[in-house]
């Protein structure tokens, strides 16, 4: 591997003594862990890299993955916008970022496959979900699909392709016209999609959403034929809607494909209140964020099983609340960004106590949005769900009578802070000086990783990979974390920041790079995999110094 030193903006204006004496220390520290022939980050915990795909230098937001029928692991990574020559295709040419399917069967040596470039120039490709055709109902048993937005462009919307030759991926659907596409949740064994965005119609037609990036719902169980059911938002946002605009919808995550999904809520009162009747949707990105928990059969109209017969494309404020379960108001200076939820947690240190002592979680996590900290911090929180609102009597003891504020119930039990002082044992120093963005973005989203209850995995820009115990949620602990380097493709001035992270069925941990760095390969070692695993004998808290 090569390495490219970055010199943080700190420290520019130091002589160049200081910084050729910095860059060696950062050589070192990078070359000092050797695993398996591949160079190691000098700052890390419990976390190896095995491998790596510099994705042709494309700036990458989302990583996502599926296993194919044959058992080979393929992993699809959206990018922002910008252009790359494809050295895939005969002559190189240069290509409008889209996504890069990469096939990880061998983690060690992940095979970058294909590039899917974005329709038109200035548009881009961030985020993706797949399905097995043989799962999604309008699907061809033995072939694979692909869901990507298109933000930005002409042709901004959604695709479904058909990637079941990941070298001859085919477009088979798409819904064009649309506004603000970002991060979608696709239900595989309904066809369900959650999108964010709204259709891109005229003012004057009465049907433009005020707040431009709310929630399609869309039946896509045929690649080819998207059905439109209709859009959901915060109230206010609708086109008939009054006052401040509401904030933003980032991304839906959906339970219904929960391996639990029939599993009774904690709290859960009738029987619609399982874990695969919920949605968590995240408003707000980097401020005025907002957590919305919906009840995913008052969201879609009768015909689906559902009970919305309101107007799909102006619902009324009462309307878009009748699908509401519960709600939390953020900090002003904090948004929603991701809205993970984690169901029937049994902490150890509650089994003294009489009621409560099994709890519904969401890992929420706000976003960083300025470089070198010109902003305020940026955390993600463990927000308590277990009861999601005062609507009714709540089942067990105590009787929970209704309340005044219908939605009391959530509430933030923690948060999984890191210092960014902590940088200041690396020669790379303190986080908020590296160049780029320092703070949270997002956490892992996969149900069926094997460390789900366990552990969570937090994506932290220039902080890296964070790994955190969170089996006790009022007291997270960090146990692991890795932190990537710059290499040949990072552009700068800002350097490496690790932007979005997956964990996929086998463990191992997708983190991609927002300035060209590319997608490394993790792996868990040492406590913290024994922690994840549920094999650790230790006490919650327990740490080992770093290696």
């Amino acid at each position: 591997m090569s390495y490219f030193f970055v010199v943080p903006r700190t420290i520019r204006t130091f002589n160049s003594t200081l910084v050729a004496s910095l860059a060696v220390a950062v050589f070192a520290a990078g070359s000092a862990f050797a695993d398996g022939g591949i160079s190691q980050s000098g700052e890390q915990k419990d976390m190896r890299r095995v491998g790596h795909s510099d994705l042709q230098g494309r700036d990458a937001y989302h990583a996502n993955f599926i296993q194919y029928p044959d058992g080979r692991v393929i992993a699809f990574v959206g990018t922002h916008n910008g252009s790359k020559p494809n050295p895939l295709q005969p002559g190189s040419p240069v290509e409008q970022n889209g996504v890069m399917i990469v096939d990880i069967t061998d983690p060690k040596k992940p095979v970058e496959k294909f590039h899917i470039p974005v329709p038109v120039a200035g548009g881009q490709s961030q985020s993706v979900r797949m399905c097995l055709g043989s799962v999604l109902p309008g699907g061809i048993p033995g072939h694979v699909y692909l869901l990507r937005n298109v933000q930005g462009s002409t042709a901004a919307g959604y695709e479904v392709w058909d990637v079941t030759n990941v070298t001859i991926p085919t477009l088979v659907g798409s819904m064009r016209s649309l506004r603000n596409t970002h991060k979608p949740w696709w239900e595989c064994n309904t066809g369900i999609a959650y999108l964010p965005g709204s259709r891109d119609v005229p003012a004057s037609s009465g049907q433009r959403w005020r707040q431009g990036q709310s929630m399609m719902i869309v039946d896509w169980k045929d690649p080819a034929n998207p059905i439109y059911l209709r859009t959901h938002g915060l109230p206010g946002g609708q086109p008939s809607g009054t006052g401040p605009t509401p904030t933003s919808l980032h991304g839906a995550i959906s339970a219904q494909e929960h391996p639990n999904a029939a599993g009774r809520l904690a709290r859960g009162a009738t029987t619609d209140d399982v874990i695969g009747n919920r949605v968590y949707t995240a408003w707000g990105v980097g401020d005025n964020g907002v957590l919305q928990v919906l009840d995913r059969k008052k969201l879609l109209p009768p015909s689906y099983g559902g009970s919305f017969v309101g107007n799909p494309d102006n619902p009324t404020n009462a309307e878009l609340e009748s699908a509401q379960t519960s709600i939390l108001y953020m900090s002003l200076d904090q948004g929603g960004h991701t809205s993970f939820p984690v169901f029937g947690m049994v902490p150890k240190s509650y089994q003294g106590f009489t009621e409560y002592k099994t709890r519904d979680i969401v890992l929420l996590a706000s976003e960083s949005t300025a470089d070198l900290c010109n902003e305020a911090p940026h955390w993600s929180f463990i927000v308590d769900v277990t009861i999601e609102n005062s609507l009714m009597v709540n089942p067990g003891p105590p009787v929970l009578q209704p309340k005044q504020n219908v939605w009391q119930g959530p509430m933030v039990l923690s948060t999984m802070w890191v210092d960014p002082r902590a940088g200041e044992k690396y020669p790379r120093g303190n986080y908020c000086t590296r160049g780029a963005r320092y703070g949270v973005h997002s956490s892992e989203e996969n149900f069926r990783n094997p460390f789900y209850g366990r552990l969570t995995f937090l994506a932290y820009f220039t902080g890296g990979v964070r790994v955190w115990d969170i089996r006790e949620p009022q007291g997270p602990v960090e146990v692991g974390f890795y932190v990537p380097e710059s290499n040949a493709n990072t552009q700068m001035p800002d350097g490496y920041m690790t932007n979005n992270l997956e964990v996929d069925n086998r463990g191992y941990v997708l983190a991609v790079d927002r300035n060209g760095a590319g997608l490394d390969i993790l792996e868990l070692r040492g406590k913290a995999k024994k922690i994840g695993l549920g094999t650790d004998t230790g006490h919650h808290g327990d740490d080992d110094d770093d290696d």
